[in-house]
């Protein structure tokens, strides 16, 4: 059960701490997808909400509009904190305001999301400056995907919205991220996505100390052989799993002709 409510904000563009990005822009406050390993968790405390995190979804309130003439040829993200096309969206329909808007902007605009709700928004995408759909992936199994990403759609039905975008000439990536060790099939997600995008990024499992018990006890819980490696990793700060696994990536990705992106060697996001 989702609590939801509402919360008035001056503006909804906002200066970018991403490295790439002008300005990020985030909807909503929270997110339903309730996935183990996010690292918004820490805006429930900034949020002011007792609730978990992914138990509750502030509609953000802006009499302000987003200034099209400000964000010419800059670029844009939708959205860093918060899916801006969480099963809400449907209902409240922020994120298909926004595009009206920034159509006129000519400005990169890159859109992470897990949800085929994209989908809806194909014709304000079309008439965009340039707009890129980044569908991240974690996994390619939808048992995982159903202990960690509960409020999530299913994997195939991002796949599905991958080739309906890719068929529509709308340009998309994948974000194969977090990358759980010994357990995310990253070579398995390229399988499945490759027709429909030549663009990759990959980024590590990193977790901020206030939820890597969370996690750890997640691993400990529904994939105890594993838990070793974690250990190794986020416990004794061992870095080599990640240095042979930028390697395989590398000799993997160069035998299909795709350019990796692998974010968790430079510590910054995917680009569009």
């Amino acid at each position: 059960m989702t609590t939801l409510g509402t919360t008035t904000v001056k503006t909804l563009l906002l200066k970018s701490k991403i490295p790439g990005f002008d300005y990020t822009i985030n909807p909503y406050v929270g997110c339903p997808h309730k996935c183990v390993y996010c690292y918004a968790e820490y805006m429930r405390k900034l949020s002011g909400h007792a609730e978990e995190w992914g138990d509750f979804l502030d509609v953000k309130e802006c009499p302000a509009p987003t200034h099209p003439a400000k964000l010419f040829h800059t670029r844009v993200m939708l959205s860093s904190v918060t899916d801006p096309y969480n099963r809400y969206e449907e209902q409240f329909r922020l994120t298909r305001n926004i595009l009206t808007q920034l159509r006129f902007a000519q400005a990169e605009v890159c859109i992470y999301t897990k949800s085929p709700l994209v989908l809806r928004d194909m014709d304000l995408l079309k008439e965009m400056w340039k707009a890129e759909v980044c569908f991240s992936f974690s996994t390619a199994d939808e048992t995982f995907r159903q202990l960690a990403e509960p409020g999530a759609p299913s994997l195939q039905e991002r796949i599905n919205a991958l080739r309906v975008l890719h068929e529509n000439n709308i340009p998309t990536a994948v974000m194969i991220a977090p990358i759980f060790p010994e357990i995310t099939d990253w070579e398995k997600i390229i399988h499945l996505t490759r027709p429909f995008t030549n663009r990759y990024a990959f980024d590590s499992l990193n977790m901020r100390p206030g939820y890597q018990k969370k996690v750890i006890s997640f691993v400990e819980k529904n994939y105890p052989q594993h838990l070793p490696v974690y250990c190794d990793i986020y416990l004794e700060e061992k870095t080599a799993y990640w240095d042979n696994l930028a390697q395989k990536i590398k000799e993997v990705c160069q035998k299909q002709q795709i350019e990796p992106d692998i974010c968790f060697q430079k510590n910054q996001p995917f680009m569009p």
